[in-house]
């Protein structure tokens, strides 16, 4: 079984730019049949999310975007992606000004976390597990 989550992006290009450049992420632009537009695809072992232009989406669902304009497309919406570097992911922000919200240790969990916003406002939790590789 797959799962598949639809988000909705302001500009395609930026979101690209941020998941490949900053994240070293690997999201593919791919054509949407029914559509002129393109959406946004970033592929996870049993999981895909799919960017669509925020305009297409909105002619497609007018109901679900009748209050959008109220709130920030992302509030509310937390994804949690686990990396393997996550000094290298931080440098990388760092590199590009992207802020970050908070840094959190979590000692009792053994693992790290940065979390950020994306270019949408979709709340991103990047962690590492600071010990996955040592026996207890």
């Amino acid at each position: 079984m797959q799962l598949n989550l639809t988000l909705a992006a302001a500009d395609l290009l930026k979101t690209e730019h941020f998941y490949r450049e900053i994240l070293s992420l690997s999201p593919q632009l791919m054509p949407l049949s029914h559509l002129e537009d393109n959406c946004l695809l970033l592929s996870f072992k049993n999981m895909q999310i799919v960017f669509q232009q925020r305009q297409s989406m909105e002619a497609q669902h007018p109901l679900l975007f009748q209050n959008l304009d109220r709130i920030l497309p992302g509030a509310g919406v937390q994804l949690e992606i686990s990396c393997d570097n996550l000094d290298h992911l931080q440098q990388q922000l760092a590199d590009h000004h992207w802020p970050v919200v908070y840094e959190l240790d979590d000692q009792e969990h053994q693992r790290r976390e940065l979390w950020l916003q994306d270019p949408d406002g979709y709340l991103l939790v990047l962690n590492e597990e600071k010990f996955a590789s040592h026996g207890s």
